[in-house]
């Protein structure tokens, strides 16, 4: 799956996770970290890790005696997370590696093995996804665990039917990211371990204003500049008769 105009764009990664961060009901982390038993002493990979917003956190639970590598393609994203890390004292606790999915060999490991394997809204992103998968599970520990998650087809219904209706158009049919995490993830989890657990998270985003809800929409990859005065209408127009908009 090919990146998105937004994906790898630091400025809008941000804006996103602002958002979900201040107009989500949960906390992803607080999810993710729920179900991989964390403690301190851990080895941590952080696949996709972009700015770190996992990435942090992590690097603080596993303390002095543990250590995350960060991988993601943008070197942009691992600069601001560099800096963060340094900020936050980290940075001894945190490796960063700057390369793409499907480059990704045994090898740029240096031997390393992990306890945990972490990939949040990432996999998807590879071209060959079983490739990704053999070489993830061959710097698996004897019984560490790999955790993805991502969106599923009806992730940001809502958001997306506002966005087509101003094309007077329906949504396309997702596919991509929905159908890895669906379909083809699960399929492939299925065949490299030997255990696989499916949870399902919802977080709705509860925007409270039409500058709220403009702002995120200019961050993802819906955004459309030839709608964009659209949007702005529409999004005032809706909050002259709803106190928020709702989008799961």
């Amino acid at each position: 799956m090919e990146h998105g105009k937004f994906d790898t764009d630091v400025a809008a990664l941000k804006q996103r996770i602002q958002a979900h961060e201040k107009y989500g009901l949960y906390d992803l982390n607080q999810w993710i970290f729920d179900h991989i038993e964390l403690e301190e002493g851990l080895s941590i990979l952080d696949l996709g890790c972009g700015t770190g917003k996992q990435t942090l956190p992590l690097a603080k639970i596993v303390g002095d005696s543990g250590h995350v590598l960060a991988v993601d393609v943008s070197q942009d994203a691992l600069d601001v997370l560099f800096q963060s890390a340094k900020e936050l004292g980290l940075e001894k606790r945190i490796s960063l590696l700057c390369i793409g999915f499907d480059d990704l060999r045994e090898e740029h490991f240096h031997q390393q093995r992990f306890d945990r394997v972490v990939a949040s809204y990432s996999l998807y992103y590879a071209q060959c996804s079983r490739t990704v998968f053999g070489v993830v599970y061959h710097v698996m520990k004897a019984g560490s665990i790999l955790f993805f998650c991502g969106p599923a087809k009806d992730n940001n219904s809502e958001l997306k039917h506002f966005h087509y209706a101003l094309r007077g158009e329906q949504p396309p049919i997702e596919n991509g990211a929905p159908v890895f995490m669906e379909e083809t993830g699960q399929q492939l989890a299925r065949e490299f371990f030997t255990t696989v657990e499916v949870f399902t998270f919802e977080n709705p985003l509860r925007f409270d204003s039409a500058e709220a809800l403009y702002v995120y929409w200019s961050s993802c990859n819906l955004y459309d500049k030839n709608l964009d005065a659209n949007f702005k209408a529409a999004a005032t127009k809706h909050f002259q008769t709803h106190f928020m908009f709702e989008t799961i």
